[in-house]
């Protein structure tokens, strides 16, 4: 109570006493007054406060006044709380709240901090409704202005209800996808979505209703003329449907086209290859990998072309890449309706031929292929003419992706070799694919340390005498599994993987074994791979493995191709074969010339080498009987031979009448299963025993 005495009024004379009552004072302020503790909990409300949030003062006495400030203005409200305490008066804020009824009033507030005031001991607040008064100020901006600039941008705007129905649109909805703006405002905003793509949009304004960030989505718009392709739309929907003043939700939307068009060209870029619109190699692999993952067959071919270097060298890059475009288009004309095609490389391509089951269709794909590409081309710098070689490998349900390409790519190869007149890799090896490669390449790099691999020998007879004079190393695997395997079946393998070096010095240390105690006087025949004619270290590690079986390099015929080997030449850290001949001879070793007549050089290297014995391919010794042909190369070779003072060795001889053919010719020394199948290491003294002397004794056959 407040009691106020002697006041004077304005004649001089002194008013009655005046008695205020400042609670009932506080309880008729127009304005809310609140007080809170330092935690935010209400301690205190006055009518107005009642009014404004249609609480009762008991129903909210004790509760945090956080819990009705709405959830993107606590941390506002938070940190303004904290500065009253250092101020006389607080900073004044807006905020919303919300009313008992549900509803957000803008409210400014503005605080003292009155802890240590007796009869208060809190914070002080007093609140204004602003409501009405933000949306006197939107109404009294520039609104003409507003508009006119809403109505003109580029984005298009919207504000819709919770349920998603426009309330209103600016111009750019009707200038991107011409829908009258009267057709608009009262519809859903899902109702202008394509069929199928209204979903997405509904989703997101669902969930735009319940966030507090903005939501994004896209979505297929048709336009209004139904002969025009639907345009997509990136929307951001805000949620202000909280707002008092906006209350609904706000979207704002671009076209995004360009985007999209843009995304595609990158996307296209990233999976073909840019010269000829063909798939690159990574859109091969997918979809080779998908494939072989759906248990399918199919022919993979692999192609390059042959003499394309010279296009480029004689007209220039531009007519090799006007070329690779018209072979690009060949390839796409010839293949099927569902095939692949892809450039790999330079001039290299493959094609993924699907659902092919036999080997058969796939020869006919790769020779219409090989056809087609090998035709004349006009190009712009004139009419050029290239072929192509090509590769086709089939899959099973063991290939892998890397195998199915590796096996084509080899098959290509062998194809360029038969071309070119080169030796090509054996039928084993060809109809082996990569993986079961892979798997015999593990086991005979295990097998070899294990002495798996041996030496057969096979005897050499003298036709004078029928005396065996020699006998030739032959390699034999003994496979845990697949039994005794022949060189046809692993050579080419052992090289491809490496190990021929470790598997001529296994051969080599097992037939020594078996030669050290026999006669002094026999030979032993030892062929060469490439790889080992140009290793640094052969040599020695020859003079080695004989010394350790007190053998002397005399008895040692070493036996070299003309193709696999004499035609290469000596590369980065090897020596060429003519070093290794040489030291080879310096050795004491002689040398023989083998499968003699398949080459293109053979009198040359007759000349070049100091050769001590020539071997007569089996080839022409199987029609010597029957061939005229073949009978007139083997007595020319046999003339050739003595007139150089050089024996001669016939090879695969089977046959009463072979021989009889090839000691009428004058051939000196002949081997072959006539004579003795290659013997194992534990049959060779027996034989020889029995046969050494004569081979024309009782003719028993020794098995494999």
């Amino acid at each position: 109570m407040l009691n106020i005495q002697g006041i004077p009024d304005d004649t001089g004379g002194v008013t009655a006493e005046v008695h205020i009552d400042e609670v009932a004072v506080l309880r008729a302020a127009p304005d809310p007054v609140f007080v809170i503790d330092s935690d935010i909990v209400l301690r205190y409300t006055n009518p107005a406060g009642e009014e404004l949030l249609g609480y009762r003062q008991e129903e909210w006495l004790g509760r945090s006044m956080l819990e009705m400030v709405h959830p993107s203005d606590v941390a506002h409200i938070l940190s303004s709380s904290e500065t009253v305490l250092e101020k006389p008066v607080g900073t004044p804020v807006e905020t919303r709240v919300r009313t008992a009824g549900g509803t957000w009033k803008w409210v400014e507030i503005v605080g003292r901090a009155s802890l240590a005031t007796p009869g208060v001991d809190g914070i002080v607040i007093v609140a204004r409704d602003v409501t009405q008064r933000r949306m006197w100020e939107v109404a009294s901006n520039d609104t003409v202005k507003f508009q006119q600039v809403l109505q003109l941008s580029p984005s298009i705007t919207l504000l819709l209800d919770r349920d998603g129905v426009v309330s209103s649109v600016n111009a750019a909805f009707t200038r991107l996808l011409g829908h009258d703006m009267s057709r608009v405002i009262g519809h859903p905003l899902a109702d202008f979505c394509v069929e199928g793509a209204e979903h997405e949009l509904r989703h997101a304004l669902e969930r735009a209703t319940a966030a507090s960030r903005p939501v994004t989505c896209e979505a297929e718009m048709r336009t209004v003329d139904a002969e025009a392709p639907s345009r997509p739309i990136r929307f951001e929907i805000v949620n202000l449907l909280d707002d008092p003043v906006v209350a609904g939700l706000v979207v704002t939307a671009h076209d995004v086209s360009d985007l999209h068009s843009a995304r595609r060209t990158l996307e296209h870029l990233a999976r073909h290859d840019t010269l000829t619109g063909l798939a690159n190699r990574s859109v091969l692999l997918e979809q080779l990998e998908a494939h072989l993952a759906g248990d399918r067959p199919a022919a993979v071919v692999f192609i390059d072309l042959d003499r394309f270097k010279p296009v480029n060298d004689l007209l220039g890059h531009e007519a090799g890449d006007e070329l690779l475009r018209v072979v690009a288009d060949r390839l796409r004309q010839v293949v099927r309706p569902g095939d692949l095609v892809a450039r790999v490389g330079g001039d290299e391509f493959v094609v993924l031929a699907r659902d092919v089951v036999d080997r058969r269709t796939g020869q006919l794909l790769a020779e219409r292929i090989e056809a087609t590409l090998s035709m004349p081309y006009l190009l712009t710098e004139g009419p050029v003419r290239v072929s192509a070689s090509v590769g086709v490998a089939l899959t099973d349900e063991d290939t892998t992706v890397t195998g199915a390409l590796a096996d084509a790519d080899l098959a290509m190869y062998e194809a360029k070799a038969a071309r070119r007149g080169e030796p090509v890799r054996s039928a084993a090896h060809r109809h082996r694919n990569a993986n079961q490669r892979r798997r015999l390449a593990d086991d005979l790099a295990t097998g070899l340390p294990r002495g798996e691999v041996v030496a057969y020998l096979q005897p050499v007879i003298s036709l004078a005498t029928g005396t065996t004079v020699g006998l030739e190393a032959l390699a034999r695997w003994h496979h845990p599994d697949l039994g005794v395997l022949s060189p046809i079946a692993f050579l080419d393998l052992a090289e491809d993987a490496g190990l021929d070096l470790l598997l001529g010095d296994m051969v080599l240390h097992s037939a020594c074994a078996t030669m050290a105690p026999l006669d002094s006087s026999l030979r032993i025949g030892l062929n060469l791979s490439v790889g080992q004619l140009a290793d640094r270290q052969l040599c020695d590690r020859m003079r080695g493995i004989l010394s350790s079986y007190d053998l002397s390099p005399e008895r040692l015929v070493i036996e070299i191709t003309e193709h696999a080997t004499l035609t290469r030449r000596a590369g980065a850290g090897r020596v060429s074969p003519e070093h290794t001949i040489d030291e080879l001879r310096q050795m004491g070793t002689t040398l023989c010339l083998d499968d003699f007549g398949t080459g293109y050089s053979s009198l040359t290297h007759i000349r070049r080498y100091p050769l001590s014995t020539i071997k007569i391919d089996r080839s022409f010794v199987s029609g010597v009987c029957h061939h005229g042909e073949d009978r007139a190369v083997v007595g020319a070779v046999v003339g050739l031979a003595k007139a150089l003072g050089v024996n001669v060795v016939a090879e695969g001889v089977e046959t009463m009448d072979q021989l009889a053919a090839l000691t009428e010719i004058g051939c000196d020394l002949a081997q072959g299963h006539l004579f003795a199948l290659p013997l194992a290491p534990s049959e060779v003294a027996g034989w020889l025993a029995r046969y050494g002397a004569d081979w024309r004794g009782p003719m028993v056959r020794q098995p494999v």
